[in-house]
């Protein structure tokens, strides 16, 4: 049986997923902003150029853990006590400046440099930009 010529050019194929990855993909694309096929596809060929370089045990032990727990699970558990513990270790693990909620003022953040110094602020156009406290 002969296949045409043009079919020899890469055609998409439908596939059937988990709907725990489709999920997990449809999040990870957003913070990205690539499409759920994008992103799969990004998670296929990081799979693809990594898969030779680890021994077969490691494979096992990645896919273990990564079927452990998936990311929309891991996103619903941030919102929890324990949760917030993790996310506030997390930041306070990261490099200066962190930043808060300002308790005394919703909808204001406080930025926390290095040295200890407090400014109360908001982002705008993805800048921190200092804004005086809201009289009481």
């Amino acid at each position: 049986m002969r296949v045409a010529f043009c079919y020899l050019v890469s055609m998409s194929q439908p596939v059937k997923l988990s709907d725990s990855l489709v999920l997990d993909a449809r999040l990870a694309a957003e913070v990205v902003e690539r499409s759920m096929a994008g992103q799969i596809e990004f998670w296929a060929r990081i799979g693809r150029a990594v898969e030779p370089l680890l021994q077969g045990a490691q494979v096992m032990a990645l896919c273990r853990d990564a079927s452990a727990q998936p990311l929309s699970a891991c996103l619903d558990s941030v919102d929890s006590p324990q949760g917030r513990r993790r996310v506030a270790e997390f930041v306070r693990m990261q490099p200066y400046p962190h930043y808060e909620p300002a308790p005394s003022a919703p909808g204001l953040l406080v930025r926390i440099e290095a040295g200890g110094k407090r400014t109360m602020g908001r982002f705008v156009n993805r800048k921190f930009q200092v804004a005086r406290p809201p009289k009481r």
